[in-house]
């Protein structure tokens, strides 16, 4: 499975040519002028050369005028990952096995380019005077590097302690949305692991209809959801998702968090595994996979609407080899004929750069590479 870096492509016009008419910065993004000028003081062209014309006149050799755009910084996309535990009785080894595979989650998560963070809704053990041998309290407490030392929070985790039964999970986020809310970024896409070996008394209907009235800004709408219900569930390896069949140990198939997976595209896969290794892997594989191949479409600093017929989107080779500009392409339909083709999500009022599939496996999937835009160029026309 390929493993894509996750940039939102920020970009920026700052210092341009004479011939493109103008100096102004337009971008509003970080421009990274440091070490990007050629030897005459002038902007470097991103990578593949002339960006395209400036629409200005020739120049006194005879030759067509042309714009050299600054090579662009990028930022990476923000993914708010909701970890939530059934830590009732049933629910001790797996409850172990999120503990010892969280941390190697999150690596992998942030080796992507994602920039997350984790939030997790399950109770911490108890510090008891006594602990009797052989006893284990309940609970979960995360371990460094991404929590802090002795169950504290980390930068990037934030832990809300408190119990979540057997069949009250969807409930609690519900419920509980004002305490952990202020960890969440507006600005962030929400990731929910759910993991139980039962299910929930809240249908799933319910709770997406609920959720999204919460704040439509972090959880989208019925037509745009910006949120991902991955489930650790009853289901039993290789069947049909919704399968009656549940896996050996769970004690119930957890139909309603696997709804909720079908619904927003997240992954389901088994409670009942010894090691969740491969659990959180394919949960990991399929997150990058789903928002690996869309990118932010440049705004300017002004808040005016960036020219879309003025995006060049460039690819630098993590192995040295040259830089070129990607084929923008009309939609998805003429993917197939351009390898290394992009599109906007909407023609006219582009909000995204969505890569074809060809892209993401060659391009997107170099993760040594950079992914860059540059802006205030004429571009080529889509093919």
């Amino acid at each position: 499975m390929r493993h894509l870096p996750f940039f939102v492509v920020a970009s920026a016009v700052g210092l341009m040519t004479i011939a493109c008419g103008s100096g102004r910065d337009r971008s509003g993004f970080e421009n990274d002028r440091a070490g990007n000028a050629s030897s005459s003081g002038q902007p470097s062209e991103a990578p593949g050369g002339n960006l395209g014309s400036s629409g200005s006149e020739p120049s006194s050799s005879g030759q067509p005028a042309t714009c050299a755009a600054t090579v662009n910084q990028a930022t990476r996309a923000e993914v708010d990952i909701i970890v939530v535990i059934d830590t009732s009785g049933s629910m001790m080894e797996e409850t172990n096995q999120v503990k010892q595979n969280l941390n190697a989650f999150a690596t992998s998560i942030g080796n992507s380019g994602l920039d997350y963070n984790v939030i997790m809704i399950a109770e911490k053990p108890q510090k008891l005077p006594f602990t009797p041998p052989g006893f284990t309290p309940p609970g979960i407490c995360v371990q460094p590097p991404l929590a802090g030392a002795d169950c504290a929070d980390g930068p990037k985790f934030h832990h809300l302690n408190t119990g979540v039964g057997s069949t009250d999970s969807l409930q609690i986020i519900l419920d509980k949305y004002s305490q952990y809310s202020a960890w969440l970024r507006q600005t962030a896409y929400k990731v929910f692991i759910e993991v139980t070996d039962d299910n929930s008394s809240l249908a799933y209907a319910t709770f997406d209809q609920q959720l999204l009235a919460k704040s439509p800004q972090h959880f989208g709408d019925a037509n745009a959801r910006r949120y991902i219900f991955n489930s650790i569930c009853g289901y039993k390896r290789n069947t049909p998702v919704l399968s009656s069949e549940k896996c050996s140990s769970a004690e119930n198939t957890g139909d309603q968090y696997q709804h909720l997976s079908q619904l927003t595209g997240g992954t389901v896969d088994a409670v009942c595994e010894t090691s969740y290794a491969s659990v959180f892997d394919n949960i990991a594989k399929g997150l990058i996979t789903k928002l690996g191949c869309e990118f932010a479409f440049p705004k300017t600093d002004n808040g005016q609407p960036t020219d879309p017929t003025t995006v060049v989107v460039t690819y630098s080779p993590g192995d040295g080899s040259p830089g070129k500009a990607l084929t923008q392409v009309t939609d998805a339909s003429k993917c197939g004929a351009n390898p290394d083709g992009w599109f906007y999500d909407n023609a006219a009022s582009p909000t995204k750069i969505l890569f074809c599939p060809s892209t993401c496996d060659g391009p997107g999937a170099d993760t040594a590479g950079k992914l860059e835009v540059a802006v205030g160029c004429a571009a080529p026309p889509p093919k």
